[in-house]
């Protein structure tokens, strides 16, 4: 489960950052993100809160752009610190504190005084935060009772102010670092194709066919809108604690292909797995020994020289720069010195070096029967043990850059058949 719109105090939500991280840890979400409206002021305090306990995290915003309808794009995976993105959020808190001060003197001179119920906060004050003092001071029977009636497009006190254009939010986001998603498409009441359609051309990553409250034939809908256009399917509550009691956090989630497949690229690109200490060179030893124990005696027949373990590294010869092959074991025969098999710790390290246990035991354990296969046929020549292709060499690669380990181990592959215990 994983939820990508939430909002914290510092906007229109009501509990703070590192609270909503506990609760979202406590739920058992496995990747979140905190999308304010218009402000990043929340994401130091969670993204710290989210690091201590554990909980993969992303830095996200919601910007409102220029649109005849309601129109929020979300971004996901930004740098709080990008100076475009930064421009844009004190910009567009300039305009917002001058429409809250008019719609507060518009209900003021009607008779509805909300200034004092209004809660402090620290972030933006959203037209939520004024529909709640409204909700408290008794002039509506709910925050959407003051939208409906009072404060919302077309009624009486709604004060509009100008939006950054379209392209400027997408740009934006993308030139911070992120991936721009458009927020709960299912309540804006225009041409959803054509608007898809356009932002795409601007760079639009995602489409938030999965939203909290949303019915299954409005994410059916948007679904076949994405895959349409070929953007990623993203969900979200769109969480705001008590001002929108009947939204849980995860609530949007659904067990499908395609959420799994938004999470993982979201998972890969923005958060760095927890490293994890590799096999000693004695534990490695300890493995190789357990698997050799149980090895037919028949099978060391002509093994004089026995299995030797070396620290080193040791490439293939066919190795290239781009695609750096490592030998992780190796059957010597008709040498002076004998015949033998050497496992080079090493580059074990190199290729697994995250891996433990039962996973570590298995990769070993096909290494080593590997190359008792070369010394069991008869005239035994060259046998690769390599990557089985080009994007498992990539996604190795890139998890060495990370240091971190691979999602899945890099797969190999022999020819012929194998020994197998």
């Amino acid at each position: 489960m994983f939820d990508l719109h939430t909002h914290s105090n510092l906007s229109d939500g009501t509990l703070p950052p590192d609270k909503l991280v506990e609760t979202a840890k406590a739920l058992g979400i496995r990747l979140l993100a905190l999308t304010d409206h218009d402000t990043v002021a929340g994401i130091p305090a969670a993204s710290t809160h989210a690091e201590k306990l554990g909980l993969p995290f992303l830095c996200g915003i919601e910007l409102a752009a220029e649109h005849d309808e309601r129109l929020h794009i979300l971004g996901l995976g930004i740098d709080t610190d990008a100076h475009n993105l930064r421009d844009m959020v004190a910009i567009q808190a300039a305009r917002r504190a001058e429409r809250n001060e008019k719609t507060l003197k518009l209900l003021s001179d009607s008779g509805m005084d909300v200034t004092p119920f209004l809660k402090p906060t620290a972030g933006v004050v959203t037209r939520a935060n004024i529909a709640a003092a409204m909700l408290e001071a008794g002039f509506c029977d709910s925050v959407a009772d003051a939208f409906k009636r009072f404060i919302g497009r077309g009624c009486p006190f709604f004060v509009g102010y100008e939006y950054p254009s379209r392209r400027d939010v997408i740009e934006t986001i993308l030139s911070a670092g992120g991936l721009p998603v458009i927020a709960h498409p299912m309540k804006m009441k225009c041409d959803h194709r054509a608007l898809i359609a356009e932002l795409k051309q601007y760079g639009l990553w995602g489409v938030e066919a999965y939203y909290g409250g949303t019915d299954r034939a409005s994410i059916e809908y948007f679904s076949s809108l994405a895959r349409e256009y070929g953007l990623h399917i993203t969900c979200g509550s769109d969480f705001h604690g008590a001002n929108r009691p009947g939204i849980k956090l995860g609530c949007a989630f659904r067990e499908c292909d395609e959420l799994e497949e938004t999470v993982g690229i979201l998972l890969s690109k923005y958060v760095k797995s927890p490293r994890r200490r590799g096999l000693s060179l004695n534990e490695y030893q300890a493995i190789v020994e357990g698997i050799v124990s149980t090895i037919p005696e028949d099978f060391f027949k002509g093994l004089n020289g026995g299995i030797v373990i070396t620290e080193r590294e040791k490439l293939h010869s066919k190795s290239r720069p781009e695609r750096p092959l490592f030998i992780l074991g190796e059957y010597s025969h008709g040498s002076q010195t004998g015949k033998y098999i050497t496992l080079y710790y090493g580059s074990f390290v190199r290729v697994h070096g995250r891996l433990r246990g039962k996973a570590a035991e298995d990769v070993i354990r096909r290494v080593i029967m590997h190359e008792f296969r070369h010394h069991l046929e008869i005239n035994a020549g060259q046998h690769d043990l390599e990557y089985e292709d080009d994007a498992s060499v990539a996604g190795y690669l890139e998890s060495l850059n990370d240091a971190s380990e691979p999602s899945s181990p890099p797969v190999f592959t022999t020819y012929g058949d194998e020994y197998k215990l």
